[in-house]
């Protein structure tokens, strides 16, 4: 019984230390009403968002949080990749990728929108999308879009990749476990 449960859990281990290096949670883009841009400290996730608005998949772009402070996130920067301040919607409070779902998705209802295109970073995808299908509950239309990074690598071939590894397997967990509720686990 001891060797049966010994293989049990170290069946266990290897199987979660394997699905912590899958990260491709992405669907291809349709017509929403807004796209969601998670923030974050890469360039990256704005200029997909960017991409998928001057492509016509949505007429409004909302950045979750928008923050001054991160030229990434900024409306500035918006601006630049052409999406104009009239297409812009500012969701400034969140602090992690569950508030970023709570109130995005509060603003949605408020707004009266049905769809959205939720756009993060490839490595973060994951986790956004654990965590807007727990607060979502099937009332909005969501669909899940990877951005590569600002330099258009994905998260596996950047210099920093066992960082993101772990920094995400543990937030991940996190998650899962539901301490995201206790915790506002901040994102990068």
């Amino acid at each position: 019984m001891i060797i049966i449960g010994g293989c049990v859990i170290l069946l266990f281990i290897i199987i979660v230390f394997i699905e912590s290096f899958d990260h491709n949670v992405n669907e291809d883009p349709v017509p929403a009403d807004v796209i969601i841009m998670l923030g974050g400290d890469d360039q990256g996730r704005l200029k997909k968002a960017a991409e998928l608005y001057h492509e016509g998949y949505a007429d409004y772009v909302m950045i979750s949080p928008l923050m001054s402070e991160f030229y990434s996130q900024s409306r500035e920067f918006a601006n630049a990749l052409g999406i104009p301040d009239t297409a812009i919607i500012a969701e400034t409070e969140a602090t992690s990728t569950y508030t970023n779902a709570v109130l995005t998705l509060e603003m949605m209802e408020k707004l009266g929108l049905e769809s959205a295109l939720v756009v993060t970073s490839d490595f973060h995808m994951k986790r956004s999308r654990l965590s807007f299908e727990r607060v979502n509950q099937d009332r909005f239309e969501l669909t899940y879009v990877a951005a590569l990074s600002e330099n258009g690598e994905k998260w596996h071939e950047r210099s920093y990749a066992r960082l993101l590894w772990s920094k995400e397997f543990y937030k991940i967990w996190g998650y899962r476990l539901g301490l995201y509720k206790v915790l506002d686990l901040p994102d990068d």
